[in-house]
């Protein structure tokens, strides 16, 4: 039976918050983007003083926006509109592994200030809000948007980040707070305030009623679902050359149709909207409605599995010794669930034994029909019911007190198989020599990886090489064997 897919180790995760809580933010990955879109008619729809103090603050930032375009400002206009990156705090998008900063990168802010300078939309003062950034402003998508909404909310974001840190008690740390929109000075500011922080990184947590899989703000939807559609009714109205009369009766205008003679852009959508305000009007009241009524996003997204090099990266960000010793475990836990798929299932972490007076740092069935563990038994004869693992994130060799752990972790109803995961390994023969006395005195079988291990499997799990994996298991063996 095969594992299931690796789930990204999650905030609440990282920070051991209670599970069971059913938290008011959006529990981002701890070490990934998670495909949502911050959706600024779904902070709208909460309908509390924050969400309408945020708001005011977007409609405030356009309004100033406009106007500089309006009198010419160009140099307020660039720093207004280059101040606008991907917030890499709030964790959102299609990023896969560590946030990459794939928003609004300098030239994008360009290509933005251009189409705002250029947009006839702008420079009429027609655009009054988001909404119509989005529609009327080429180059403008949902994931800009979700952007544009976290820069200028920034503060705001930080703010609501603190509440819910002293609410479930998480740790903060004093951390530099860049790029963000002060509403008293008109001006992109940075200052420092206190956030959660992991690896080094700083995170912005969200309202979970603020983020959209699929925002409903987008040209492609208001074109789709209320320009066409009003189109077609005008012209089934009309009778003219676009529309057809059926046997029964009935008139009929196909939207292929309507397409070729409309095709989408935003000068069309300008124009439209423009003649006609309300259909533009009726399509902002269904954002909000329909922000209210999906309420909370669910989060069940797409999993996004972090590859060798990503993972890599996190492992050589942590440092050997205690104090990031349960970041060591954690990363161990996961690297070993991705490795293992296929072989083993039922993962645990800390499993207490012993009635509790002892914990086995990981520990999984084993489950293999045909591979490496799978020959333990039919092959070497070895019991392995269970893949007992500790974890050492020592800076130095690992000893006699660490072998002996594990050899006292296995036995016959267990399983006579234990991994050791550590860092590296100086004295290979001598620690090779410790296992082979395992063997000779208990029968127990420990194979010993270090980084450099974990990371040759991680290769091997990219490119989909399992008999590589089965082989590299095999040859551990028989070393202790041999």
């Amino acid at each position: 039976m095969k594992l299931n897919q690796l789930e990204p180790q999650k905030f609440s995760e990282y920070f051991k918050l209670n599970q069971n809580n059913e938290f008011d933010f959006v529990d981002i990955y701890a070490y990934q983007d998670i495909p949502l879109f911050l959706d600024p008619f779904g902070i709208s729809a909460m309908g509390t003083r924050w969400a309408k103090e945020c708001e005011s603050q977007i409609a405030t930032y356009f309004q100033y926006l406009i106007d500089c375009i309006n009198t010419g400002d160009k140099r307020t206009t660039t720093r207004l509109l280059n101040a606008l990156h991907e917030v890499n705090e709030i964790a959102l998008g299609y990023s896969s592994g560590v946030p990459q900063g794939r928003g609004i990168g300098g030239k994008q802010a360009q290509q933005i200030q251009r189409s705002f300078e250029t947009s006839e939309a702008a420079k009429s003062g027609d655009i009054k809000d988001i909404a119509d950034c989005a529609i009327l402003i080429p180059g403008i998508s949902r994931d800009k948007i979700s952007d544009i909404t976290a820069n200028i909310l920034k503060r705001k974001l930080v703010e609501y980040t603190q509440r819910q840190c002293e609410k479930y008690n998480i740790p903060t740390e004093k951390v530099a707070i860049n790029n963000a929109f002060d509403y008293d000075t008109f001006q992109f500011t940075s200052y420092f305030s206190k956030l959660p922080v992991i690896d080094g990184h700083a995170k912005i947590l969200l309202p979970i009623s603020s983020v959209r899989q699929d925002p409903e703000l987008s040209k492609n939807k208001y074109y789709r679902n209320f320009v066409l559609e009003f189109l077609k009714a005008e012209h089934q109205h009309a009778g003219d050359a676009l529309s057809t009369v059926l046997r029964n009766g009935s008139v009929v205008v196909r939207i292929m149709d309507l397409k070729e003679k409309y095709p989408m852009n935003v000068d069309f959508l300008y124009q439209f909207s423009k003649s006609h305000p309300k259909v533009l009007e009726k399509y902002k009241s269904e954002l909000r409605r329909t922000a209210i009524k999906k309420g909370k996003a669910q989060l069940k997204t797409q999993r996004k599995i972090l590859n060798s090099i990503e993972r890599r990266a996190i492992m050589e960000s942590i440092k050997t010794g205690r104090d990031d010793a349960t970041r060591f475990h954690k990363i161990a836990y996961d690297n070993l669930i991705h490795i293992l798929s296929g072989r083993a299932s039922n993962p645990l972490m800390e499993k207490e034994i012993n009635e509790g007076r002892k914990r086995i740092d990981i520990i999984f069935n084993n489950s293999d029909k045909k591979g490496f563990f799978h020959l333990l038994n039919t092959k070497y004869h070895v019991k392995c019911p269970k893949i007992i693992v500790e974890c050492k994130n020592y800076g130095k060799e690992i000893g006699n007190p660490e072998v002996d752990q594990i050899n006292g972790r296995l036995n016959d109803n267990r399983g006579r198989f234990g991994i050791i995961v550590c860092r590296s390994i100086e004295d290979k023969p001598r620690l090779l020599s410790r296992c082979k006395d395992l063997l000779n005195d208990n029968r127990n079988y420990v194979v010993v990886l270090e980084d450099k291990d974990i990371i040759q499997l991680l290769e091997y799990r990219d490119k989909i090489q399992e008999q590589e994996i089965d082989d590299f298991f095999e040859r551990k063996i028989d070393q202790i064997i041999m």
